[in-house]
């Protein structure tokens, strides 16, 4: 089981190794892609940056604001501007306007046959610059990238002087040039992030490795810790470890028979060891008592309920047995102890426990009464039904107490011990790995 739970972690580290490698490496070449897309937006705003300092420079009729009457050589620069051979450049101006610095639009000239993207990028508002940057936007029209792009214009003298606005085509040349680079570049991101993964993952296995067997050193240790101090408890109370080791048993079964998970059902193991681990701090003369106990005696009986959980509050790795060890002698239906709490107010774990405890107990042989048989123990148990016990829990008891009983009844402790080792080892190795 040790070996097999190992094997599932292994298998389990090496998946999320390969997971890590692969999503750092979508994230690195997402990252590259949007790093080039951004390279590449810098260079066409550069570009139309360029396009419109040429523009101002070669129309000499520009002033701020424009002159009346210099229509035509603005009209001609506009549309000397996107008809002129540019396609040597990674894109072209399909459609410039000019504007004033009033944002009334002067002049426009376009390539024929543009007047669909002219609409799609219409639609979208003019988004002037209020200062002298170059302000643009993308857009995806039928499956090709444009730029508007909105740069001031200023005249001779440094003033301002209006503004161009253009929409750039991008290239597909240019397209094909930047798609082929971010895969090749995305390509060697990966390649690397699983070349490193490849070559740490021995090393962080054999770190696993070491730290699952100093784990399940460690949990050996606590575990071999809960049986030698509930062993100790239970062998003060009666000179025996056969009721600790029974009813954690007997616990166990129930457990599973009602389905708990893991998690549930270790916090039931830790607190069936030490469900009377209080009792340490309980007097001889009153622990050890052959008679009845009278009222006084039975009240520093009950403080071992709270001294219990005192003890468990020490280590971190046994405050999850506080419920079993807090509730084991609470009742459903009330009047139980330390706080008197009623139905599922008491944790699961401790109605469960409580059923195997009064079960051991009634089926053992103890310095004051004899065993008794399986049908009286019953019996006992029916009439504790919604009163003691949860009725729900009892039924799915009673439905197997008959194999429970020739199981473990009558048992010595080395073979129960063994039997109870088995149980702890499916639960807790999944604590460690998990």
């Amino acid at each position: 089981m040790k070996n097999r739970t190992r094997h599932i972690g292994v298998r389990a580290l090496v998946k999320r190794l390969v997971l890590g490698g692969v999503v750092i490496s979508a994230a690195l070449g997402g990252l590259t892609l949007y790093v080039e897309s951004e390279r590449i937006d810098d260079i066409f705003v550069e570009l139309a940056q360029e396009e419109a300092a040429h523009f101002a420079r070669s129309v000499p009729e520009i002033s701020a604001p424009f002159e009346p009457g210099n229509g035509d050589a603005i009209e001609r620069a506009l549309a000397d501007l996107v008809l002129r051979d540019v396609r040597m450049a990674p894109g072209d101006f399909i459609l410039a306007e000019l504007y004033d610095t009033e944002h009334h639009q002067l002049a426009q000239a376009a390539e024929p046959g543009i007047e669909r993207i002219e609409r799609e990028i219409d639609k979208t508002p003019h988004n002037f610059p209020q200062t002298g940057d170059t302000r643009y936007r993308k857009f995806l029209i039928e499956g090709t990238p444009y730029l508007q792009i909105i740069t001031p214009l200023v005249d001779a003298n440094g003033r301002a002087a209006g503004f161009l606005e253009g929409i750039f085509r991008i290239a597909p040349a240019t397209i094909q040039s930047v798609q082929a680079a971010t895969i090749r570049i995305t390509v060697i991101v990966v390649l690397a992030v699983l070349a490193a993964t490849l070559l740490l993952t021995p090393l962080i296995l054999r770190l696993n490795r070491t730290i699952l067997r100093h784990g399940g050193e460690l949990l050996e240790a606590n575990l071999g810790m809960l049986r030698v101090l509930g062993g100790a408890v239970a062998k003060r109370d009666s000179d025996t470890n056969h009721h600790n080791c029974r009813v954690t048993l007997l616990a166990i079964r129930l457990g599973e028979k009602v389905g708990l998970d893991g998690s549930t059902m270790r916090r039931l193991i830790k607190g069936a060891f030490l469900h009377d681990v209080g009792k340490i701090a309980i007097a001889d003369h009153i622990l050890l008592k052959p008679g009845r106990l009278t009222a006084e005696e039975f009240d520093v009986m009950k403080t071992h309920v709270t001294h219990g959980i005192d003890i468990l509050a020490q280590t971190e790795w046994l405050e999850d047995a506080a419920d079993v060890v807090a509730g084991h002698h609470e009742k459903f239906g009330g009047g139980g102890y330390p706080a008197g709490r009623t139905g599922t107010d008491i944790p699961l774990v401790a109605r469960i426990f409580a059923i195997a405890d009064v079960f051991d107990a009634l089926t053992s042989v103890r310095p004051y009464k004899p065993a008794l048989s399986l049908a009286d123990t019953l019996d006992i148990l029916e009439k504790g039904r919604g009163n003691h016990f949860d009725p729900e829990l009892l039924d799915a008891f009673i439905a197997s107490a008959g194999d429970l009983h020739a199981a473990y009844c009558g048992r010595e402790e080395p073979t129960l011990a063994v039997e109870l080792k088995r149980a702890c080892e499916i639960y807790f190795p999944a604590e460690i790995l998990a």
